[in-house]
């Protein structure tokens, strides 16, 4: 996988302190007109990614969404048997 650095004198000299600020809580995503294209994250994040030591709590894991609570009603709906002739 190919890698770039970008300076961040080349960039608006606001937008890096910007990012830097919002990565430290997760990835940031950016897009371009065809939906999400690039992702910046720490260094820490990404080593974790690419030691494969990730578990699914973590690859799922969304900082600073709330708790959904969760309780499914169950069915009392009968199935009839299933035809296996």
């Amino acid at each position: 996988m190919a890698t770039a650095t970008l300076p961040s004198r080349k960039i608006d000299p606001n937008l890096p302190d910007l990012l830097l600020e919002e990565c430290s809580d997760g990835p940031v995503f950016l897009s371009d007109e065809h939906g999400p294209s690039h992702v910046l994250m720490t260094i820490a994040d990404y080593e974790r990614i690419i030691s494969g030591k990730l578990n699914i709590i973590e690859m799922l894991w969304m900082p600073g969404m709330p708790d959904i609570d969760f309780d499914p009603v169950r069915s009392i709906e009968s199935v009839p048997p299933a035809d296996l002739s």
